[in-house]
């Protein structure tokens, strides 16, 4: 992009003055492009595997999101690593850079009725900008724990009673998770990272249960996750075969199909980050006796 280009797109349609019906048709057509934007998103990254790792990555970095708000970042912003709209950022004294375009997302607005007398939201259009894209210094600070800690913050996020053995049966795993006892077997001596991937991986498995190919692979893609967000080597997952099944599938099918995998990602990722401010107040506190 030239010089002058910036300086062209600085003055888009969205500077120009709208009649009340202008302005009422431009917001629908700006919303249909995002709904556009989502399916097409969400097609593109089943046939993909190097796609549907970046929607994977940008889900693990913002788990509280929608599937349909990841799709969007995924496809504006990848790299994106945490975001605030306008006045979220100026409340902390940074602002948007020069020719900065930020984000558009989705955010709930008014409920209404629908004709069968179910409720029903809309939604509007909401611009949300990376900390690269504004003047903020601050960085994000990466926390890296040892795999003593790193065991008991997966181990925090378990829902199911523990028992360590010293192998287990038809398998080299290093962890498994039994429906039918409801047990979380831990093999002795498995060594990070290979443990924490099936750590993670059994605990999707909780969340999402054991009935297919495609719940087994939605655990994968949980643990991936997971993992990714914990920093923990995430290069031995493999997404080059994406499953047949949502290949073949519509946008809504597909978006229908990640959202338990987003799902158990926030639902483990909560309890993991609770304890983890267990440990930080315990530590807090620790200091101030010293």
């Amino acid at each position: 992009m030239s010089e002058l280009d910036e300086v062209y797109d600085s003055y888009d349609s969205t500077n120009r003055q709208y009649s009340k019906e202008e302005y009422a048709e431009y917001k629908r057509q700006e919303k249909q492009e995002i709904y556009d934007l989502i399916d097409s998103t969400a097609e593109k990254i089943v046939t993909n595997g190097k796609e549907f790792q970046k929607y994977l990555d940008t889900q693990s970095k913002f788990d509280n999101y929608s599937v349909g708000n990841t799709l969007l970042v995924t496809a504006q912003n990848p790299k994106a690593t945490q975001l605030r709209d306008y006045d979220g950022w100026s409340n902390s004294g940074a602002y948007p850079k020069r020719f900065s375009k930020g984000i558009k997302i989705l955010e709930p607005g008014d409920e209404y009725m629908r004709e069968d007398g179910s409720v029903g939201i809309n939604y509007n259009v909401k611009k949300v900008y990376d900390i690269s894209q504004v003047t903020a210094r601050q960085k994000p600070r990466i926390t890296n724990y040892n795999d003593k800690i790193m065991s008991k913050i997966f181990l925090s996020s378990n829902l199911s009673k523990i028992q360590l053995v010293d192998e287990i049966p038809g398998t080299d795993k290093g962890a498994m998770y039994d429906f039918s006892d409801d047990t979380l077997y831990i093999a002795r001596g498995a060594e990070a990272p290979k443990i924490f991937h099936e750590l993670s991986q059994e605990l999707a498995k909780q969340e999402i249960g054991e009935g297919s190919n495609l719940d087994t692979f939605k655990a994968y893609c949980v643990s991936y996750m997971l993992c990714k967000r914990y920093n923990i080597d995430v290069s031995n997952y493999d997404f080059k075969e994406i499953p047949p099944q949502l290949q073949g599938m519509e946008a809504k099918e597909i978006r229908e199909e990640l959202e338990p995998m987003r799902n158990a990602m926030e639902s483990i990722n909560s309890r993991m980050n609770a304890f983890v401010q267990k440990l930080a107040r315990e530590n807090r506190s620790k200091e101030n006796v010293r």
